[in-house]
């Protein structure tokens, strides 16, 4: 095994195939509002990262329908993602109603929550515990780097201690925490790679979603990169960082996602030119050609 795949381990717990079905609730971000900052995060373009999803104009109820019969025949379990902005930035008496409102379908057996480490006080960690009642629950946190002055460029408006509170707090809850980063942050070296692999497997991170920096129209990181004030890396460099990444990995950890496709319109800079699959593909060989796999270096930690 390269790596612990997410469609596998889904089969395996499950018995089949789950399917993410995203969901844009209309939700807003802390550090776009000044509660956390202004602006957001410098590669954050107008939809939150919610580009694969509907319009947040049409009912949740709706959405989660329509995404249902789009992949009829396909899949007869689903996971409810909450994917656009912060998820978790509303009242617990608002949230609920909003999660309520996509838990529509019995065949729905997990919710998947995506925010912010900033934004999970302990009434909405218990809020979203309940939910374990009904369906397995997954929270997801943007981190992106554990590099104190790459998050402060990046203007994440959260440091490290912040994501690593919010973790344990979820885990005292059972709550099952997956960690996003962006793996070719070219502020980053290779030893802030190493140094994140091994932070998040002595969290007990349940999944990690890897992600490569892309850069769009409208936003901050888009006028450095038509400035020249940012080069980013080659696919070499992405494709060095990302197997050095899973070698120092804890293995039990899901990978959930090693390449992400980036919006459709407004890109100045993404994936090489290439397509989510292509960028996989060459992974997973490069990978074979050199005997590694996830785990390799996983040689820490009272081992």
């Amino acid at each position: 095994m390269l790596y612990n795949k997410l469609s596998d381990y889904l089969k395996k717990r499950y018995g089949e195939r789950v399917q993410r079905l995203p969901i844009n609730a209309g939700f807003t971000c802390p550090n776009k509002t000044g509660a956390r900052g202004t602006g957001g995060c410098i590669y954050c373009e107008e939809t939150g990262s919610g580009f694969a999803s509907l319009s947040p104009k049409t009912p949740i109820a709706e959405q989660i329908k329509f995404m249902i019969e789009r992949y009829k025949g396909r899949a007869n379990k689903f996971m409810a993602y909450f994917q656009s902005n912060t998820n978790t930035y509303a009242p617990p008496h608002v949230l609920k109603k909003i999660y309520d409102s996509a838990l529509i379908d019995d065949r729905i057996i997990i919710l998947d929550i995506s925010t912010r480490p900033d934004s999970v006080e302990d009434e909405k960690l218990d809020l979203i515990a309940s939910y374990k009642e009904k369906m397995d629950v997954y929270l997801e946190f943007g981190l992106q780097s554990v590099n104190y002055n790459t998050l402060k460029i990046l203007n994440r408006g959260h440091t490290l201690a912040e994501f690593i509170d919010a973790v344990n707090r979820a885990k005292k809850r059972d709550i099952e925490v997956i960690a996003h980063m962006i793996i070719d942050l070219p502020w980053d070296n290779e030893e802030d790679i190493i140094e994140g692999a091994k932070i998040l497997s002595a969290l007990k991170i349940d999944g990690v979603k890897l992600h490569s920096l892309y850069i769009t129209e409208n936003t901050i990181l888009g006028q450095m990169y038509k400035k020249g004030e940012v080069q980013p890396l080659s696919l070499e460099e992405f494709m060095e960082r990302n197997i050095l990444f899973l070698e120092y990995l804890d293995p039990e950890i899901v990978i959930h996602r090693l390449a992400a496709d980036p919006p459709k319109e407004g890109v100045l800079h993404g994936n090489w030119g290439m397509s989510k699959i292509k960028i996989i593909n060459l992974l997973e060989k490069e990978m074979r050609n050199r005997n590694t796999y996830q785990g390799r270096l996983y040689n820490y930690l009272n081992r």
